[in-house]
């Protein structure tokens, strides 16, 4: 049985990006993107066969687009991407939070930065 979390960009591509595309106008570099994602990792791109030493064992492996929309293509990037990041944290919990100020502010904000900053930044309450 399959999840949503089993769904692929690239098979909703497949199954519906030739419909939306001849009832959409999209700009070029968007079509581009679209069937390099849809030929990922299919035999259009090619492949290779792996065999192992030992057992014989034959697997096939069809080229990646390594097109940087890809999310197949980029998923170790982002892993790798995502655990740099975590190396720069300090080991204590916090939260990370974003919120808009009126305009009216704007001024205010870029004439007093520190002091406004510091007013704005939460303390967590200690536990005990």
């Amino acid at each position: 049985m399959r999840t949503a979390g089993d769904l692929e960009v690239a098979e909703i591509f497949r199954q519906y990006g030739p419909v939306y595309r001849e009832s959409h106008r999209l700009p070029r570099n968007h079509l581009r993107v679209m069937r390099a994602i849809e030929a990922c990792r299919t035999a259009a791109l090619g492949g290779h066969k792996d065999q192992c030493d030992h057992c014989g064992h034959l697997a096939i492996s069809y080229n990646s687009c390594r097109n940087r929309h890809c999310p197949k293509c980029q998923t170790l990037a982002k892993e790798k991407w995502i655990e740099a990041r975590g190396e720069d944290l300090l080991p204590v919990e916090y939260f990370h939070v974003v919120f808009t100020i009126p305009s009216e502010l704007n001024h205010l904000m870029l004439m007093n930065r520190k002091v406004l900053y510091n007013l704005f930044s939460v303390q967590s309450p200690k536990r005990s």
